[in-house]
């Protein structure tokens, strides 16, 4: 079985789109699979990935499931809402169902949810930060590679 990484995209991907491609590209280049994990709509992010030319092998969009389920409550005013729970909870269950051993994102709120690892990135700093204080720097792309290579393939 391969390992995989679930990235966020809005707050994280779309944030610095150049850095993510390069980190997308050459994490995958080890064999380590890439799923973009986003609020949605797919189809939205589907078009800024292929933009930026960032390689993954899936994405899931939280909007994308729950309208399938009918679970969303559409107003006249063309937004939406799907129950926060069942929202804060819908990433941390599609990586446990997927798999999935690590995950980018910068919100704080999705964390506690999460079995997989989960590294909240900060992109002020362009750093990620593990529940156990482990950091990983992606000013240096290819260092963030490295370390994350080795969170997901070692446990190190």
């Amino acid at each position: 079985m391969s390992a995989k990484i679930g990235i966020d995209f809005h707050g994280v991907i779309d944030a610095q789109p150049e850095l993510f491609a390069e980190f997308c590209r050459e994490i995958r280049k080890l064999g380590i699979k890439v799923y973009i994990i986003s609020g949605g709509p797919e189809k939205d992010v589907a078009r800024c990935l292929l933009e930026h030319h960032i390689e993954y092998d899936g994405l899931w969009a939280i909007y994308d499931y729950y309208a399938a389920e009918g679970k969303v409550t559409w107003f006249d005013d063309g937004s939406f809402q799907v129950p926060t729970e069942m929202w804060n909870r819908a990433k941390a269950e599609y990586c446990a169902r997927e798999k999935i051993d690590f995950h980018i994102d910068d919100s704080p709120v999705y964390g506690k949810y999460f079995a997989a690892s989960y590294c909240r990135y900060d992109m002020a700093n362009e750093v990620c930060a593990l529940k156990n204080g482990v950091e990983i720097d992606f000013k240096h792309p290819a260092e963030a590679v490295r370390k994350v290579a080795d969170l997901v393939l070692n446990g190190s």
